[in-house]
C-alpha cells in the first residue's frame, strides 16, 4: 500500500473515531437527571412544551390563535374536554405561560433554548457529532459573537455548520470540548426554565 493510501486511510480512522455517533438523548433529561417516575414525566413534558413553543405556538401566539397542544398536554385536555374549544382556550393559556417563562429568565438562557428547539437541519456528521447539542456547537465553534440578533443569526448559523463540518472531516476540532461546552449551556438553561415553569405550576396534567 502506498504511502498515500495510508495516510488517507489513517486520516479516515482518525475522523471517524473523532465523530462517534451519540444516542439521542432530550435536553431536558441530560440536564434534569429524573430518577422517579414522575420526575422522568416532568422532564419530558418540559422537552415537548419547550419544542412545541419555539416551533409551532411562539409564532401562533402573535396571532392570538394557538390551536394545538403539545402531545402529553393534549392527551390529558382530550380525556377531559374533548372540544376544539377546550383545546385552544388550553393551548393559548398555555402558549403565554411559556412565553412568561422565557421573558423571566436571562436572555443568554432564553436564546439557548430557542437555538436547541428551533427545528433546522445540519450537515450529517454535525448532526451526528452533537445530535440536540448542534445548534450551540455551531455557535461555539466559529462564531465570534455566537448569539447575534436574530435578524442576522440564519446566514451565520449556516456558514460555521459548513465550516464545523469541514473542522470535523480533517479532525481539527475537539468534539468532547464543543460537547462538554454547549451541554453546559443547555443544562444551566433547561434548569433555569424548569424552575421558572415550577412557579406557575406543574406541567399540565403532571403531578
Amino acid at each position: 500500500m502506498s504511502n498515500a493510501r495510508k495516510t488517507k486511510k489513517t486520516s479516515s480512522r482518525r475522523a471517524s473515531q473523532n465523530v462517534k455517533t451519540t444516542k439521542t438523548t432530550r435536553p431536558t433529561e441530560s440536564a434534569l437527571h429524573p430518577a422517579t417516575a414522575l420526575e422522568i414525566m416532568v422532564s419530558r413534558a418540559i422537552d415537548q412544551e419547550l419544542e412545541w413553543y419555539f416551533s409551532y405556538a411562539e409564532s401562533a401566539l402573535h396571532r392570538e390563535s394557538v390551536g394545538m397542544l403539545p402531545s402529553y398536554a393534549a392527551v390529558r385536555v382530550l380525556a377531559t374536554e374533548p372540544t376544539d374549544d377546550a383545546v385552544r382556550s388550553r393551548a393559548l393559556d398555555m402558549a403565554r405561560v411559556v412565553r412568561g417563562c422565557l421573558h423571566a429568565m436571562r436572555p443568554l438562557d432564553a436564546e439557548i433554548l430557542r437555538a436547541v428547539y428551533t427545528p433546522r437541519s445540519w450537515p450529517r456528521n454535525v448532526e451526528k457529532a452533537f445530535d440536540s447539542l448542534s445548534a450551540i456547537a455551531v455557535r461555539l465553534a466559529f462564531a465570534d459573537d455566537p448569539w447575534p440578533p436574530r435578524s442576522g443569526r440564519s446566514g451565520l448559523e449556516h456558514a460555521a455548520a459548513i465550516r464545523l463540518s469541514a473542522a470535523l472531516t480533517s479532525s481539527s476540532v475537539s468534539v468532547a470540548r464543543l460537547r462538554n461546552q454547549a451541554q453546559r449551556l443547555v443544562a444551566n438553561a433547561v434548569v433555569a426554565y424548569a424552575g421558572q415553569r415550577a412557579l406557575e405550576g406543574a406541567p399540565m396534567g403532571v403531578g
